[in-house]
């Protein structure tokens, strides 16, 4: 990214600024083709694209305040509210799973650290030796090291410490003690937000964990996140983020694996939240740019429909 357009990046506020495609040097034509492919996924919702902060283009299909079931997107967020743990010191990555919760899921290997939870190399030993996808106890065993760490209940954390900050508009759904889960597979109702909610995160983190002068993520965090720490166990996976680094094997939730990037024509520093039925954010750190489209697609079609996505968007670069 040139100097010019760095100093043209700015943070959302209560609403979104908006401008055109060509100001930020996109082609308008580009996107309205991949907007048009785009929508030609089954039950496509909506695409949003943001660059340098700004709103460059929204299509929906209802409206921009619409919200949708996130899902396993729902991990990002749970990666960002362990890194503001880790900012604020009280936690670390290092941290053994069994020296926070002694009696805990016993598919979690001896040795564990909080690090494997979040790469979903915790379930076979030696930790960080095999991947396993995971959106319930598992994963959700970070909620309870995150509320003994903090001394608050986990939805307090995120309203205090992430929705706050970033003006997120959606409530995290909780019990009536303050239990969140970070795993879509669980007792409560999964997280309904907006294209605009999900892009201010993906903002964030392109932005190095900084919100406006606020570091609201360590940055050593962010980075381990965004580097696949076990290439052979999963090259494609760091802390609850899908990569394209191009490093180890990469393996997909359908079985799919092969080596290089997972998207040979993308950077290697895209990065993906991705939740089930279509929903998707991809994150192009060189160009600024945050793009998200949900829908309520099936399953069944996630690797065409996500080929259709990352394709058009990184040809918005082009």
């Amino acid at each position: 990214m040139n100097d010019i357009a760095a100093n043209q990046r700015v943070f959302p506020g209560t609403e979104w600024a908006l401008a055109t495609p060509e100001s930020m040097g996109i082609d308008a034509g580009k996107l309205a083709r991949a907007t048009e492919e785009i929508f030609t996924i089954d039950k496509r919702f909506g695409f949003l694209v943001a660059k340098h902060g700004r709103i460059v283009h929204e299509h929906y299909l209802r409206d921009a305040s619409a919200t949708n079931k996130i899902f396993s997107a729902t991990k990002g967020l749970g990666a960002t509210l362990i890194g503001i743990a880790q900012a604020q010191g009280i936690l670390h990555v290092d941290d053994l799973v069994s020296d926070w919760l002694p009696v805990h899921h016993p598919d979690i290997a001896e040795g564990a650290q909080i690090r494997h939870l979040l790469n979903m190399t915790a379930s076979k030993s030696p930790a960080g030796s095999w991947w396993q996808y995971n959106s319930a106890e598992i994963l959700n065993s970070l909620t309870g090291i995150l509320w003994l760490a903090s001394g608050m209940p986990p939805v307090r954390f995120y309203e205090k410490y992430l929705r706050a900050p970033l003006g997120l508009s959606f409530e995290w759904p909780s019990n009536n003690k303050g239990w969140i889960q970070i795993g879509s597979q669980g007792p409560l109702p999964v997280i309904e937000a907006t294209h605009r909610d999900i892009a201010r995160m993906g903002l964030l983190w392109m932005r190095g964990g900084q919100w406006n002068d606020q570091q609201l993520i360590d940055p050593d965090f962010l980075h381990e996140a965004l580097t696949a720490p076990y290439p052979e166990a999963n090259g494609a996976y760091g802390y609850l983020w899908w990569l394209n680094a191009g490093t180890g094997t990469w393996r997909t939730t359908g079985g799919r694996t092969g080596t290089g990037r997972w998207f040979a024509d993308a950077p290697a520093n895209m990065f993906l939240a991705l939740g089930a039925r279509g929903k998707v954010m991809v994150v192009l750190p060189d160009e600024d740019l945050v793009a998200v489209t949900m829908g309520d697609t099936a399953q069944e079609q996630s690797a065409n429909y996500l080929d259709i996505i990352v394709r058009n968007v990184i040809g918005l670069a082009s």
